[in-house]
């Protein structure tokens, strides 16, 4: 049975990353779906609310793990993306479809990273 206290140091580590003030931010949101076979871009929208949430609720700032940037697609239309912290890429990536193998892969990557 897991208890609480076996993440100890993972929250204390999750206290350390809240006072880390402008990250850099690697990756896009769109490139993430994009890695994980989605096609559509409105399909981003539910994982970032909920990584931001994340966030928000951990007192980590918003603002330093998410960016709003503007891109231009092929056709010249504009459209929105976001540039993401690498924990704010952790974030997005668990909050995303469990039921899309890779998603489901990477969240298990994820948690085997440093358990082994």
């Amino acid at each position: 049975m897991l208890k609480l206290f076996d993440y100890l140091e993972e929250v204390i580590a999750t206290e350390r990353i809240s006072q880390l003030k402008n990250p850099p931010l690697l990756y896009t949101a769109s490139e993430i779906m994009h890695e994980l076979g989605y096609e559509d871009p409105h399909l981003l929208q539910e994982p970032l609310d909920r990584a931001m949430h994340a966030c928000a609720s951990l007192q980590i700032p918003v603002n330093y793990n998410f960016r709003k940037i503007y891109c231009f697609k092929d056709g010249g239309e504009m459209e929105t993306d976001w540039q993401l912290s690498e924990l704010a890429t952790y974030l997005f990536m668990i909050n995303c479809n469990p039921l899309n193998p890779l998603v489901a892969k990477a969240q298990l990557i994820f948690m085997m990273k440093d358990r082994v």
